[in-house]
């Protein structure tokens, strides 16, 4: 009865606050006006706090003379971690932090001690093997809980978009290890997991559902160990049933305002909670959020735009998750159809620029043309391309950012590289190897491959690198099968010879925060395998690139050889693009890519909004990663045979 009257009181704000519009203050009263950009604020603070490290930044404030006993119990069970910033799993003394709690003060209600009570929250919170311990926290049968609710949450010192969400960062041994193998590489990393692992397993003893996502998760593991492929969807599945048990006792202590506060709630792009959980597919939490809502209000909610004009369903099905598109359309009856996003571009004025001041570089002296090889012309494959594209002089950065950096859609810039000439000459074959001929290169036959493998990288100084390209191309496709090392290097903030590769492209240098710049240079059957990472433009100077693209409900990060994989399967399914020298291909947080004998660099970044600073990766889930990408390097009768066939 009690939820019910909070549906419908929520239900009756929702009609008064216009929830479907963008401008969520526009029709609050003015206290609610003040206390949503204090959660706008509060909300960039906590997320900024918590993609540190997230050791113990909260209960560090803990300095009150009745608070430093609580303190010392954070720090006893952080010191137990032995990789504290890579494994967030700490198991603080339930017990002992209630009733040291309780002994703290007489005044459960005061301002200082529910300020005591969110810092601990909040800590908490940053460990899912503490959210047992979150629950407790905040049961009814505490005195102070209710008062938590109406002077915390109600009255917008909280944020449920610090709160209400998966990031799979807090755990990220287990994002690139099956457990098996984090046992071969940190034996005291894989006691923590397992740790924490035996309590969910007591759980499970009186939770059915734990129980189930829990045996999946495992199975899951053991596919992964054998097949070299990470899939984390049972791993956040997992998690997200978790949070949801938070999430219930979070509602189940909230009045109507502060219900209200969590529902009205938009972010620095005008999201709901609901868009948050759309575009991580987490059907869990969205049901969740649309229950609390009155029925005859539902619609409102779940069709509620953000800055872009995307509902949540919309979000869901863009990065593919059609269970999560389904079950808003199911609760809240409404259909979901993204809108085109091309059409928001100015119209396309001939072909892409091929001029000196930028457009695109010619590539004869890098690539050769194996055309002769080819079941189909190189136009014809040169023009696969099954993601959106447009030239550059319909490039709009406006555009570019509402209808695809925030809901994720990836876009070929045919002719974006815009380059000078003088930093073209800088990448042309005796420009490269005058600058940086002597500098010391690392090739694998997949990126970074020492960090999850034990392959040391074959090193030498980039001029000898370019000869073994040139004597490899005069050698057979299955003798080049054999030599499959090829160089993709970060670029630190001090790179000497090859500084001037860190530049982002023009098109988008004055709009971004950079957060990782890479060179690379590879011949044909060289690649990287299916991955994911934040947000990135790769701009191809010479050659051109086979990519293959898939949507972040089919998240994979594999630790196999690119040439090897679809030398057996024939290619991995999913979204084909060509992109050519000269050409931009945005590909977006949580997506796949793979690529062709090339030179070419890949910028990671952060978008900055002018009126707002940069929005933090965590806001959009960067922890479930950008970009699930395959890239190879394939000669031209390769490339036109998955033209074909795949």
């Amino acid at each position: 009865m009690e939820k019910q009257r909070r549906s419908t009181a929520v239900g009756r704000l929702l009609v008064l606050s216009a929830v479907a519009t963008c401008t969520f203050e526009a029709t609050f009263t003015e206290g609610l006006r003040s206390a949503s950009r204090f959660r706008l604020s509060a909300s960039r603070r906590s997320l900024s706090s918590l993609s540190a490290s997230q050791g113990l930044e909260f209960a560090q404030e803990l300095v009150g003379d009745n608070e430093r006993q609580l303190l010392s119990e954070f720090r006893r069970c952080y010191r137990e971690n032995p990789y504290p910033e890579k494994l967030n799993l700490f198991f603080p003394n339930e017990e002992r932090i209630i009733s040291l709690l309780y002994a703290s003060t007489s005044s459960y209600t005061s301002s200082s001690f529910l300020s005591t009570v969110d810092r601990i929250f909040r800590q908490l919170h940053a460990w899912p093997s503490a959210w047992p311990l979150c629950r407790k926290l905040l049961s009814p049968e505490h005195p102070w809980s209710e008062a938590y609710s109406k002077q915390i949450i109600a009255e917008g010192f909280w944020s449920p978009f610090d709160f209400f969400t998966v990031d799979l960062s807090t755990l990220r041994p287990l994002q690139r290890y099956p457990l098996e193998e984090l046992r071969q590489q940190s034996s005291t990393g894989f006691r923590v997991v397992e740790r924490w692992l035996k309590k969910l397993e007591e759980e499970g003893e009186t939770d059915e559902k734990l129980q189930g996502f829990l045996k999946k998760f495992l199975e899951q593991d053991k596919i992964n160990s054998k097949e070299q492929v990470m899939r984390l969807r049972p791993l956040e599945d997992l998690l997200e049933y978790l949070l949801s048990t938070l999430v219930d006792r979070i509602f189940e202590i909230s009045d109507s305002d502060a219900m209200t506060a969590i529902v009205t709630a938009r972010d620095l792009r005008q999201r709901t909670i609901l868009h948050v959980a759309a575009e991580q597919g987490n059907s869990i939490l969205a049901e969740q959020f649309l229950q609390s809502v009155a029925e005859e209000n539902r619609k409102d909610f779940a069709t509620a735009k953000d800055a872009g004009g995307y509902s949540a369903g919309d979000l869901a099905l863009l990065a593919g998750y059609t269970s999560t598109a389904e079950k808003i359309q199911s609760l809240g009856g409404a259909e979901t159809t993204p809108p085109a996003a091309l059409k928001f571009f100015p119209a396309a004025e001939g072909h892409p620029k091929r001029s000196d001041d930028g457009g695109v570089p010619p590539t004869v002296e890098w690539l050769k043309e194996y055309s002769k090889t080819s079941k189909t012309s190189t136009s014809q494959s040169s023009s696969l391309c099954e993601i959106d594209a447009i030239s550059v002089d319909q490039f709009d950065w406006t555009v570019f950012q509402t209808h695809y950096v925030a809901p994720r859609r990836p876009l070929l810039i045919k002719g974006g590289v815009k380059m000078s000439v003088s930093d073209r000459v800088k990448f042309t074959r005796d420009g490269l190897l005058q600058i940086a001929g002597t500098r010391p290169v690392r090739a694998f036959s997949t990126p970074y491959e020492d960090d999850f493998r034990n392959v040391p990288a074959v090193e030498m100084p980039l001029q000898d690198y370019v000869n073994f390209l040139d004597q490899r191309d005069q050698e057979s496709d299955f003798e080049r099968s054999e030599k499959l090392s090829y160089i993709f290097e970060r670029l630190k903030d001090d790179e000497g010879p090859l500084s001037f590769a860190r530049s982002p492209p023009k098109l988008f240098k004055e709009h971004i925060k950079l957060r990782a710049a890479q060179f690379s240079l590879g011949g044909q059957l060289m690649g990287s395998p299916l991955h994911y990472h934040v947000d990135a433009v790769n701009s191809l100077i010479y050659g051109r690139k086979l990519w293959f693209l898939k949507p972040p409900a089919e998240q994979e990060f594999r630790k196999t050889v690119v040439y090897e994989d679809l030398a057996k399967s024939g290619g991995p399914q999913g979204l084909r693009v060509i992109q050519e020298g000269g050409d931009l291909l945005y590909v977006p947080q949580d997506w796949a890519h793979g690529l062709k004998q090339c030179i070419g660099l890949a910028h990671e970044f952060d978008v900055v909004f002018r009126d707002a600073g940069p929005v933090s990766v965590e806001t959009v889930n960067a922890g479930l990663g950008v970009a699930l990408a395959g890239i190879a390097f394939f000669s031209f009768g390769i490339i036109t045979w998955f033209v074909q066939h795949v």
